[in-house]
């Protein structure tokens, strides 16, 4: 069975392109599965930093275009599986699921709102200018990548690799009229990945392909690139040349590229044959806003990495591992830092402990940047260290050193109003905790199903809590903390990496199992 797996953050190294990841190491076993990404993606960067085994799997950059554009593209797979957070896209293969991190807003306003982003982008991408639409008889073809815009007398040239769909009924050969006299570069035609046979006639290139046409194809026409010969020539590569003049254009921007009807957000979320939530607290959510059923499956925790190891002695460290990134659900780690502060100031913390903290920093944006900055500036002058794209290794020990772990996603946040905010599972804290950490976390979400009993943690849900925690658990035997973490640490074997391979394939039933 041929899988697609679609994730547009890959290079995000987030928990969600782990849990992705941990997916596709166990349906690539048994199937052939493709990583799709939307730009370039440093695949052993990837799975070094994941700690993921990729290697049975192909990949493939889709242009980096909205899903709704990129719909089409999924007709190609027996299975199609949607990894990316916040898309609905709707999946056109045979058999389709989604992972869901969480649940986006699909009321009337948020999708109004929705479409007035994606008409700016598209306004400011040029995407004003006509889409390429050929009838002919009862089917459409249009441009999905590859195409340049067309220029003033109607040709339309094509790069090296160009893509372009084909809806609607064909009973016979697909033409493609090509402007006349000019160069032709194309070598090899595909349909759906499957390469078919081909010919020039006239001024039309034919395809016809050794079976029948579906309501929804893609083509890859691939091309030798032409190369100027001359100082000042046209220097793009060019593989062929469309002619438009005979064509109609449509410049409807509000709609999709391809020539197929409007899809609402919740249709197109219904036709996933099965939805996957990573924790409960997601699950509820999904069926709050979709009106939908989902299977839970959580993320595997590497409990045999994540251990307790004796060459280390636990120090007074608390620690806090998260990515450095603005709005959203981004760690609180301003609050942390303050509430940290203020507690040594009034001597709910004694002096020797010292809080660090440890992420990847997310450069892609300036709010990113200043998250950061401000957050160092907070920290100068206290016994707080900031660690960022640390190795694995450095991780490991930093959780074998700590005592105590913090975690607070969602606090001062309303989680009626805003649940994304909030920790929708909470990896690095299972983390922390299969290292022997003492668990201190906000009292919301998927972290309750984490730090589900007093025995193993503590929850907070506001400063004063949390200093009251803090002052006994850092006044406190060290026994009494490793105690408690052995505690944390068993409870940790039930998201087990070793029974995980079984999870996914429960998950799967019926659409790769």
């Amino acid at each position: 069975m041929k899988i697609g797996i679609y994730n547009r953050y890959w290079n995000s190294y987030g928990g969600g392109e782990k849990h992705t990841g941990s997916i596709v190491e166990v349906l690539s076993q048994d199937h052939d599965v493709e990583l799709v990404s939307v730009e370039p993606v440093d695949w052993e960067q990837i799975q070094a930093r994941l700690r993921l085994d990729l290697s049975r799997c192909s990949t493939k950059q889709w242009p980096n275009e909205s899903c709704a554009r990129l719909s089409c593209l999924t007709s190609q797979y027996d299975l199609f599986v949607n990894g990316t957070y916040c898309s609905s896209m709707m999946p056109r293969s045979g058999k389709s699921a989604m992972i869901c991190y969480f649940p986006h807003r699909i009321d009337p306003i948020s999708i109004m709102r929705s479409r007035a982003v994606q008409l700016l982008k598209d306004l400011l991408q040029g995407r004003k200018k006509k889409k390429f639409v050929h009838n002919y008889n009862e089917y459409s073809i249009n441009p999905v990548t590859g195409i340049f815009a067309v220029e003033a007398d109607g040709r339309a040239w094509a790069k090296p690799e160009a893509m372009l769909a084909v809806s609607g009924f064909c009973p016979r050969a697909i033409r493609i009229p090509l402007w006349p006299d000019v160069y032709n570069g194309i070598h090899s035609v595909y349909v759906d990945e499957q390469k078919v046979s081909w010919h020039v006639k006239g001024n039309d290139l034919c395809i016809a392909p050794p079976f029948n046409w579906g309501n929804m194809n893609i083509l890859t026409l691939v091309s030798k690139p032409m190369k100027a010969i001359a100082k000042g020539e046209d220097s793009r590569a060019l593989g062929f040349c469309i002619d438009t003049r005979d064509v109609v254009w449509k410049e409807n921007v509000a709609r999709l590229t391809l020539n197929l009807p409007d899809v609402s957000p919740h249709a197109a979320l219904t036709s996933y044959d099965r939805i996957l939530a990573n924790s409960k607290f997601t699950a509820d959510w999904i069926d709050r806003r979709w009106r939908l059923p989902s299977f839970e499956l959580t993320p595997p925790i590497d409990t045999e990495e994540f251990s307790t190891e004796s060459s280390y002695s636990k120090e007074r460290i608390i620690l806090s591992v998260g990515r450095f990134f603005a709005g959203g659900h981004n760690k609180k780690h301003h609050e942390m830092a303050e509430a940290f502060i203020r507690m040594r100031k009034e001597g709910y913390i004694p002096e020797e402990w010292r809080l660090v903290f440890v992420g990847s920093r997310h450069r892609e944006h300036p709010s990113h940047l200043a998250y950061f900055d401000k957050l160092v500036a907070l920290c100068e002058g206290h016994p707080i260290n900031i660690l960022s794209d640390l190795p694995f290794a450095d991780l490991l020990e930093q959780y074998n050193r700590a005592s105590i772990y913090w975690h607070a996603a969602g606090w001062g946040e309303r989680v009626e109003r805003f649940p994304e905010r909030f920790e929708h599972f909470g990896m690095t804290t299972c983390e922390a905790m299969a290292c022997g950490c003492v668990p201190v976390v906000f009292d919301a979400a998927g972290q309750r199903e984490i730090v589900n009993s007093s025995e193993i943690g503590f929850r907070f849900t506001d400063y004063d809590t949390l200093a009251q925690q803090m002052e006994t658990l850092t006044n406190a035997d060290p026994a009494m903390l490793l105690e408690i973490g052995k505690k944390a640490q068993a409870s940790i074997s039930r998201y087990a990496r070793s029974s995980y391979k079984e999870k996914v394939m429960e998950a799967f039933r019926g659409l790769a199992y």
